[in-house]
C-alpha cells in the first residue's frame, strides 16, 4: 500500500506541501515540555491562523463568557487537542492558488463534514471527537489536491457533475488517473499521519475496510461517512441540498445501527451548528 500511495504522489506532480506553521505546532504537540507561549509565538507567525484561532476561540462553539484577545490564552482555553485540530483546519484553506465559488464550497465542504463528524461522535460515541473532526476535514483533501494541482481538469470535472453528466465518482474518473480518496489518503501518508486518517479518508464512501480492522476504526469511518451523507442532504459544501439522500440507509449510518428519529435529530444538529458557527471558520 505504501509503494502505491508513493506511485500516486509522484503522479500528482504539483502537491502542495504540508503547511510550515502546521508542521511546526504538530511538532511542539509531541514534547512534554512545550508550553502555550511557544505554541502561541510559533502560531504567532502565520497572520492568517492566528486570526482563525481567535476567531473560532470567541465563537458560540465554546460559549465564553469573556473574550479571548490573546494566543496564549486561546490556546488554554480550546486544549492542546482542539489547538492540533484548529491549526490543521486553517492551514487546510491555504491550500489554493485562487479563490472563487469553487474554492468557498471545497472549504465549507471540509468545515461542515469537520464539525459534523465532532458532533456524531459526541452524540453516538462513535469515535474520539477531536480524531472525528480531522477525519472530517481531511475526507476530500483528494479534491483538494485535484484543484492545487489541475485546476483547469477539476474545474471541468465539478462543471460536468453540476451539469448531471453522471456520477462524481464516474466523472473524475475521466479528468484524473486516480479517484479522490486515494489521492487524500496518499498524501497524508507522504504527510506522515496516522493510519486511521489516511483509511477513514480512503474508505469514507464504501466504509469497505480489511477484515482484521478493529472496531475503533470501523465506527471512525462509518462516523465520517454518515457526516458525508448529511452534508450532501443539506447542502453544505454544494450549490443546493440533495434531498434525494437516504442518510438512514448510506453505509455508516448502517454500520452504527441508527434509526430514522436518531438521523433525523443529527441533521437536525448539524444543521444548526453549521449556520451558528460557519463565520467563524470563514474569512
Amino acid at each position: 500500500m505504501s509503494t502505491d500511495f508513493q506511485t500516486v504522489v509522484h503522479s500528482i506532480g504539483d502537491l502542495p506541501p504540508m503547511p510550515v506553521v502546521a508542521t511546526k505546532v504538530l511538532q511542539l504537540l509531541q514534547k512534554p515540555e512545550t508550553n502555550y507561549v511557544q505554541l502561541g509565538q510559533t502560531i504567532s507567525t502565520d497572520p492568517a491562523v492566528s486570526a482563525r484561532l481567535l476567531k473560532v476561540a470567541n465563537s458560540a462553539f465554546f460559549s465564553l463568557k469573556r473574550q479571548v484577545k490573546t494566543l496564549d490564552h486561546a490556546i488554554a482555553i480550546v486544549g492542546e487537542r482542539t489547538l492540533r485540530s484548529l491549526v490543521l483546519a486553517a492551514s487546510l484553506e491555504g491550500m489554493k492558488k485562487s479563490y472563487g465559488l469553487l474554492e468557498k464550497l471545497l472549504w465549507e465542504d471540509s468545515i461542515g463534514c469537520a464539525l459534523g463528524c465532532r458532533i456524531l461522535a459526541r452524540r453516538f460515541k462513535s469515535a474520539d471527537p477531536e480524531e472525528a473532526f480531522l477525519a472530517g476535514l481531511f475526507r476530500h483533501l483528494g479534491q483538494i489536491v485535484m484543484n492545487y494541482s489541475d485546476p483547469e481538469s477539476f474545474h471541468a470535472l465539478m462543471t460536468s457533475f453540476y451539469a448531471g453528466d453522471g456520477t462524481f465518482n464516474a466523472i473524475e474518473g475521466r479528468h484524473f488517473p486516480y479517484a479522490h480518496a486515494v489521492i487524500g489518503a496518499a498524501v497524508l501518508d507522504k504527510w506522515n499521519f496516522s493510519a486511521e486518517l489516511i483509511q477513514s479518508t480512503l474508505h469514507h464512501e464504501d466504509v469497505q475496510l480489511s477484515t482484521d480492522a478493529d472496531e475503533t476504526l470501523l465506527r471512525l469511518v462509518a462516523t465520517v461517512n454518515l457526516a458525508d451523507q448529511i452534508c450532501a442532504r443539506l447542502g453544505i459544501g454544494a450549490r443546493e441540498p440533495n434531498e434525494s439522500v437516504d442518510v438512514a440507509q448510506c453505509p455508516g449510518a448502517l454500520v452504527l445501527k441508527l434509526d430514522q428519529n436518531q438521523i433525523d435529530m443529527a441533521l437536525e444538529e448539524v444543521e444548526e451548528v453549521f449556520a451558528t458557527n460557519r463565520d467563524s471558520f470563514f474569512s
